[in-house]
């Protein structure tokens, strides 16, 4: 079905198993395509290498075991 509407949780209609199938499509398609992108900026900043893997595994300081921290809570 050729979507005439934006589908959003606000307008899709959920009877429609169609409309609902379509919704989820693009939905996934837009999760896909700014998982790509956050891995080729990942990429292209140097942090990832060409299979995935992250380069940079180093937690700050603050993260670190043993370290005081205060996560204001």
């Amino acid at each position: 079905m050729p979507a005439s509407k934006h589908l959003t949780l606000e307008t899709v209609n959920f009877d429609d198993r169609k409309e609902v199938d379509t919704f989820l499509e693009e939905m996934m398609a837009e999760g896909m395509r700014r998982v790509r992108a956050e891995g080729a900026e990942l990429k292209a900043s140097g942090l990832m290498d060409a299979d995935g893997k992250l380069l940079l595994i180093e937690l700050p300081p603050d993260m670190r075991e043993g370290s005081e921290r205060d996560f204001g809570g």
